[in-house]
């Protein structure tokens, strides 16, 4: 599953779409941050997340980053599988957003379900040496 998210993400960056190293940096960590979501890497996720991280969920609902870790930790929410059909990054300075769109299989309380996600990532970092961290995201509800 892992291959999988990231082979989708670097072709739909190869195609169509001329992206700067800086760029596919950020495409190739959001695909992990994906796989760890999959694989419930949480430690892996507080790490990668900001101190002020921020999530707006396709539910509307936001959660500041202990509560999104919370939440993951619960195991009220689990990402099955993640299937992303394009992304996109753009990196301007110090920020990087990723863009894109992809198939979620999550279980809420107990029930499995497949949506349809439009979703928009923020990275930032000190500086070029330093590590990208997210800094938000937000998740859409497409049409299936």
């Amino acid at each position: 599953m892992k291959l999988i998210i990231a082979m989708v993400v670097m072709l739909s960056a190869l195609t169509g779409y001329a992206q700067s190293p800086a760029e596919v940096a950020a495409l190739k960590l959001s695909a992990r941050v994906f796989t760890w979501e999959v694989d419930n890497k949480i430690d892996s996720l507080h790490n990668v997340f900001d101190a002020k991280f921020i999530a707006y969920t396709s539910s509307g609902d936001h959660q500041l980053k202990e509560q999104y870790i919370a939440t993951l930790k619960s195991g009220k929410v689990v990402h099955n599988s993640i299937n992303i059909e394009e992304s996109r990054a753009t990196v301007a300075s110090n920020t990087a957003t990723v863009g894109g769109k992809g198939k979620f299989t999550i279980t809420v309380n107990g029930n499995q379900k497949i949506i349809h996600l439009s979703y928009l990532e923020v990275f930032i970092r000190k500086d070029e040496r330093s590590p990208w961290k997210m800094l938000a995201l937000h998740a859409g509800l497409l049409p299936n």
